[in-house]
């Protein structure tokens, strides 16, 4: 007979003992445990040996007694692992405990709660976040100092780094590598040490967005052991407010490979000419046989993963920059939302990364669209912190559901032992944490967050000049007819053309008068407040009344945000 019922909130995640486990059941046997709820809906959870236990994670919005039993084919001995789980109503401790996961919007464009509350996405980038090169300690102070700047997510990869190849150094963990050297099954001391990081995260209320392999792990590992990989992480995490990405880079080869030497994404034409569409069916241009067999591994995962996964956490895709990411996939609907990569060539990738941008807004079906890897900071000595400002601000105002931001020297964790993983020498990871354009990007969250940008639109008919697909850098407008009304005026147009305007003009106006402020966004401080009242036909110069014949105060980037004067 079951016990007395374990006692939660909604939203929090319960952990439950089920039996005793060796270490050849960890291995080889599969247990999932069957939750009933108050509805009589069943869902079906792995459970994970650990600490020579087995066990299974659970957690649920719906209010009420939740049954359990757990299953193992061929294998009586769990038939007494049942019971059962209370339920009650969510206490209001941090967004993740009152608010709960997050989802796509019905609108098909933004992530939201499961409360419905809006949630703007801003990860910082930690690929190798569960290496031995951060401590416990230094990894929650580097939590601690990216949820004060008013980030939201940190995207991390699941032992099957980039650019590594298994067993490395570079990937090691202070409990070793995530999976046994001869790959036979997941380490789980290596998990044990994962569940501390990941709790971590949370306890900061920053959602870990969890990289299962990069893509060249679709390669050097069999369907059996990437499956079994998943069935991992969603036993480990899947309770937990987590996203999943299927996989990084997923067409690439290791580049520290010297596998098939000079193969290459160029030989697409060749490779494709001599298939079948049902022998390859994911047609992308630029992959040869061997890549086209990764990808064609990457959406057997992709199915699987759908099938395995209990709780309905939001699945997301990660590309490589010039191919965007529904290219890899048989099937769009695998994936929730889009999260692209533009290139980390500087300055060159501005316009490119924008215009990326609005293709994969433009396609349909919609799906939410986040730059999840833009130039990062500092990297080859460039993309500084107004680099990053103009992603962030460019990106928000075309429609974007949130940004990433990447800190070279942050994303490897570089150290005195490994200067320059890889892309060069980079600077130590704890000198690239206090880089200045997380802060400011921690800064433009907040603003956006005083104000419901989840209802803005793009509008660039409301200034000009306006950005267009001929010039990229030219202002951002974007906003709700009535206000609020935000304007971002980026400087790199006028270093690039000097004075690119010398006037600038906002239109479609409406009747009365509106309050402006012009702020700075590197430090969020109100530079200027005026107000403006349009003219006749609804438009108003910024060179007239505040500033002379100047429309800004500097050749800085600036951010206009207009509200209807009470």
């Amino acid at each position: 007979m079951p016990g007395a019922p374990t006692r939660v909130s909604q939203y929090e995640v319960v952990e439950v003992s089920l039996g005793d486990s060796s270490e050849t059941d960890a291995r080889h046997k599969i247990v999932d445990v069957v939750f009933t709820d108050p509805e009589g809906n069943e869902r079906r959870v792995p459970a994970f040996a650990s600490r020579s236990r087995w066990r299974v994670r659970y957690s649920s919005s719906l209010v009420g007694t939740h049954r359990y039993r757990a299953e193992a084919p061929a294998d009586d001995s769990f038939s007494g692992a049942n019971g059962q789980i209370e339920v009650a109503p969510r206490d209001a401790s941090g967004p993740l405990r009152a608010h709960g996961p997050i989802k796509v919007s019905c609108d098909r464009r933004r992530l939201e709660h499961a409360d419905g509350t809006p949630f703007l996405w801003l990860a910082d980038t930690w690929w190798y976040g569960f290496t031995d090169r951060v401590s416990l300690t230094e990894f929650s102070d580097l939590a601690a100092l990216r949820a004060r700047q008013g980030f939201s997510v940190v995207q991390i990869v699941a032992g099957l780094y980039p650019e590594t190849m298994p067993f490395t150094p570079e990937a090691r963990s202070s409990s070793g590598w995530v999976w046994s050297e001869d790959f036979t099954a997941p380490n789980s001391a290596w998990f044990d040490e994962a569940d501390r990081r990941v709790v971590t995260l949370l306890d900061q209320d920053l959602i870990p967005c969890i990289v299962g392999s990069w893509g060249h792990y679709f390669r050097l590992m069999d369907p059996h052991q990437i499956f079994r990989h998943w069935r991992e992480l969603i036993a480990r995490w899947g309770a937990y407010p987590v996203v999943w990405c299927l996989a990084g880079e997923p067409p690439l080869p290791a580049q520290t490979s010297s596998e098939r030497p000079g193969e290459t994404l160029d030989t697409a034409k060749a490779a494709l000419a001599a298939t079948t569409e049902e022998a390859i069916p994911i047609a992308l241009a630029g992959a040869d046989l061997a890549v086209a067999e990764q990808l064609k591994r990457l959406n057997e995962t992709a199915y699987a993963l759908r099938d395995m996964e209990p709780f309905g956490r939001p699945v997301t895709i990660h590309s490589v920059p010039g191919v965007q990411p529904w290219h890899y996939l048989d099937d769009e609907s695998l994936v929730d939302f889009w999260l692209l990569q533009t290139g980390h060539q500087g300055a060159n990738s501005l316009e490119p990364a924008v215009t990326a941008i609005h293709e994969a807004l433009a396609h349909e079906p919609a799906k939410p669209v986040i730059n999840g890897e833009p130039s990062y900071e500092g990297i080859a000595g460039s993309s500084w912190q107004d680099t990053q400002r103009f992603f962030f601000w460019s990106h928000l105002l075309s429609g974007t559901a949130g940004h990433s931001y990447g800190a070279h020297g942050v994303w490897a964790f570089n150290n005195a032992t490994i200067p320059g993983l890889y892309s060069g020498l980079a600077p130590a990871w704890n000198d690239a944490a206090k880089l200045p354009g997380a802060h400011q990007l921690g800064l433009g969250r907040r603003l956006l967050n005083s104000l419901p940008w989840h209802k803005f639109e793009p509008h660039p008919e409301w200034v000009s000049p306006s950005q267009h697909a001929g010039d990229r850098l030219l202002p951002y407008a974007a906003g709700t007819s009535g206000g609020p009304r935000v304007f971002y005026f980026p400087c790199h147009s006028v270093l690039r053309n000097e004075l690119a305007y010398t006037s600038i003009r906002l239109h479609g106006l409406e009747d009365g008068l509106w309050q402006a402020r012009l702020i700075d966004p590197t430090t969020g401080a109100v530079q200027q407040e005026f107000i403006v009242e349009p003219e006749r036909d609804g438009s108003h110069s910024l060179s007239r009344g505040y500033n002379g014949a100047s429309p800004l105060p500097s050749w800085a980037d600036w951010l206009l945000l207009l509200q209807q004067a009470t």
